[in-house]
């Protein structure tokens, strides 16, 4: 059923428009038209003649130079019933069924993005690393600053507050780099998450946990 056959059984219903073979051929059809007429009983009643004095009430209430017109009281007449209709299909168009006022419309909105910084220094020595991650994309950048792996392959990781290290990958030595951080760890990262840098095999830790020395720590803040 589309829009458009939807709107034929409702004028269906209404007696504006025969479509009485397709009620009788087409199942689909014949339920709407049922819905509809179901929706509209209640507003439509009974017919009722009109009470016999309205007119001369009319009458009185037009301007004296209409009422030597004798069209004029058919055209108020006309008018009357053209804005009675819409005042109808509006009701019909706006009133759910059982006349319960629609919700109002629930406008999603997006999670406060956070951006986080930590700078991740050496017990002793010199060297930093420096990290800035936004939480709404999981984008994550790590940039190194005088730092010496002694040959081997820096690896950086959280450490939450069951105390074991998940690995968020290894580092460059030397160079900037950005990352996506896998979503089963984004949320240990908050503010005033743990960060370690550990100095591991080429390729990185084989045992997934720490197997060389951390020579770096650090806290992420939110800024």
């Amino acid at each position: 059923m589309t829009d458009d056959d939807d709107l034929l059984a409702a004028e269906h219903a209404l007696g504006l428009a025969d479509a009485s073979d397709r009620e009788t051929s087409d199942p689909a059809f014949a339920a709407a038209v049922d819905a509809w007429r179901a929706r509209l009983d209640p507003l439509l009643g009974p017919e009722r003649a009109p009470p016999a004095e309205l007119w001369a009430r009319i009458e009185r209430r037009l301007p004296a130079n209409d009422l030597g017109d004798p069209a004029r009281p058919w055209r108020f007449a006309t008018f009357a019933a053209s804005t009675v209709a819409a005042a109808l299909l509006g009701v019909i168009v706006l009133r759910p069924e059982g006349g319960v006022p629609p919700p109002a419309p629930q406008v999603a909105t997006a999670p406060a993005a956070h951006m986080m910084v930590a700078a991740l220094t050496p017990k002793e020595g010199a060297g930093t690393v420096t990290i800035t991650y936004d939480d709404r994309e999981g984008r994550m950048t790590v940039t190194p600053v005088a730092m010496d792996p002694h040959g081997h392959t820096p690896e950086l990781w959280v450490i939450p507050a069951d105390g074991k290290p998940r690995s968020l990958g290894v580092i460059a030595a030397h160079d900037a780099r950005t990352m996506i951080v896998a979503g089963g760890h984004r949320p240990l990262l908050s503010g005033g998450a743990t960060l370690a840098v550990s100095l591991e095999p080429e390729g990185g830790s084989p045992t997934g946990q720490p197997t060389g020395p951390v020579v770096m720590t650090g806290t992420m803040s939110i800024v």
